[in-house]
């Protein structure tokens, strides 16, 4: 944990605002792709199990939603404001181990009999892991921001009006 507590790169908040953004219209497109029922595969995990209409639109409000969230994150570092950032780390873990959940537990065995398919779990793997790897750029990008800041404070020359001279001295001891 050390090597993140120190670590910080030069550019961090504007990496981090742009991976955000990246991020927001990637999930505004899963977003469209879902409402529209096309199966691109790096837009659907699960594009060659049969899905529900009803199931891609739940699933197309909610990638709305996470793009909003993303969107948010992006505005706040532009704002130099990383609160939102650290919900949408927590947030992308959960939906990491959400997939990871339908990866390891879900028989897609009936769905390649039920409706003669083959279904490579690998290639939901390997998306779970973009996902995953996705969260923790971001999450680096953060802790790295939230450093650059703390140094930035701390070394923070005052101003003059902030350095008190020698009569608000005087005045100060009687306070």
């Amino acid at each position: 944990m050390s090597i993140l507590n120190k670590a910080h790169i030069k550019n961090s908040h504007k990496l981090l605002s742009w991976s955000l953004l990246i991020g927001a219209v990637y999930f505004f497109l899963i977003s469209i792709a879902h409402l529209l029922g096309y199966k691109i595969p790096i837009l659907f995990i699960y594009y060659n199990v049969p899905s529900y209409m009803y199931q891609d639109l739940i699933i197309a409000f909610l990638s709305f939603g996470l793009g909003m969230f993303l969107y948010a994150g992006y505005s706040s570092v532009k704002r130099d404001e990383l609160i939102t950032t650290k919900y949408i780390v927590i947030a992308g873990f959960g939906v990491v181990l959400g997939l990871s959940n339908i990866n390891l537990f879900t028989d897609f065995s009936f769905f390649e009999v039920e409706f003669n398919l083959k279904i490579s779990v690998l290639n939901f793997w390997s998306e779970t892991i973009f996902v995953l790897a996705y969260i923790l750029w971001i999450l680096f990008l953060y802790i790295s921001a939230v450093n650059f800041n703390k140094n930035k404070t701390e070394e923070k020359p005052k101003s003059i009006s902030e350095v008190p001279n020698n009569s608000q001295k005087e005045f100060m001891k009687f306070r």
